[in-house]
């Protein structure tokens, strides 16, 4: 059944948009704005061409009682960029999550529902893959995470040391255009897409939003650890009006994260979801599983040797067709 707007809720997301006009800066001609090549750290170093991404897992439906999953979405999201997976298990102990890290050249952690308070396996085993990630690249060991709703969150959660960050929204199946502001250009993570696939972005509806959690605006600002972590990059608003933010990168490490989910647009084809599938929204899809598995080839981890390789890969683990 079709939802409809009423005059009240109809004023308050017009004046959202608004603030977020005033807040986010929007212009496409500026195109001096775009990081030049010659500003970027050239790394002369070899890539690596055997990336391998570990993506944590989760338990809960769909899976059976006492075992996790991973969407299929996030594993194809990284195959299709040429890399594979390495599933780290939220109740692995610590010493196995430590060695896999070692194992691996970058984190993605996906959408779903979880407890992200302490003391629950997935949020424990996030904050020690975030600490890792901090303390690799503090060593000059560049290593990439990347968090995809869910995965957005508990990043949140894991800077500012404060579960209440997170408050409610309305955008659930709410595919939207972003709000860039004046960060956004200049970013490691929008300056490497082609332009129109960012023009795209921010004025089609090719973000699939599918969230009842996120941060407000408003509350980075009050967050000191949020705050020094993460870069504001895009805004977005609810079917409210309420402004969250739907994009941030780390100011020192590359670690970026997106509430909105940039795999459904090509890997996930549920009809009662209003995912954009046409060809310029699969692009999106593409350049940003091309910019993280890009990232992951600057690091050079890699399993002890090919027996240990082959025994921790995705493709030991069943899949199966959830609809």
């Amino acid at each position: 059944m079709a939802r409809r707007t009423t005059p009240v809720a109809l004023l308050a997301l017009i004046f959202s948009c608004l603030a977020i006009q005033a807040l986010a800066s929007r212009s496409l001609s500026d195109t001096n704005a775009w990081k030049n090549d010659d500003d970027d750290d050239k790394r002369e170093e070899k890539l690596n061409v055997r990336p391998i991404i570990g993506v944590v897992a989760q338990s809960g439906r769909p899976a059976p009682e006492g075992h996790t999953y991973i969407a299929a979405s996030y594993i194809k999201f990284v195959e299709s960029a040429g890399a594979r997976v390495i599933p780290i298990l939220p109740d692995m102990p610590p010493a196995e999550v430590k060695r896999r890290f070692q194992a691996i050249n970058g984190v993605l952690i996906p959408g779903g529902s979880q407890n992200l308070r302490p003391g629950n396996d997935f949020f424990d085993t996030v904050d020690l893959l975030f600490n890792l990630t901090l303390a690799a690249n503090d060593a000059g060991d560049f290593f990439p995470m990347h968090g995809t709703c869910l995965g957005f969150e508990a990043l949140a959660v894991a800077a500012s040391r404060n579960h209440s960050i997170l408050t409610h929204f309305d955008a659930e199946d709410l595919p939207s255009a972003l709000f860039p502001t004046d960060l956004a250009q200049k970013s490691d993570f929008f300056s490497v897409l082609p332009k129109k696939v960012y023009k795209n972005l921010i004025t089609k509806p090719y973000a699939m939003e599918n969230h009842e959690n996120g941060v407000a605006w408003t509350a980075v600002d009050e967050n000191p650890g949020l705050k020094d972590m993460f870069d504001v990059l895009t805004l977005s608003v609810d079917r409210g009006g309420r402004i969250y933010v739907s994009t941030m990168e780390a100011k020192k490490y590359p670690i970026s994260a997106t509430q909105w989910h940039p795999e459904k647009n090509a890997f996930e084809w549920n009809r009662e979801k209003h995912i954009p599938h046409d060809p310029d929204a699969i692009v999106v899809t593409q350049e940003i599983a091309n910019y993280f598995v890009n990232e992951a080839r600057k690091n050079f981890h890699a399993p002890d040797n090919e027996e240990d390789e082959n025994k921790m890969v995705i493709y030991n683990f069943r899949s199966s067709f959830t609809g």
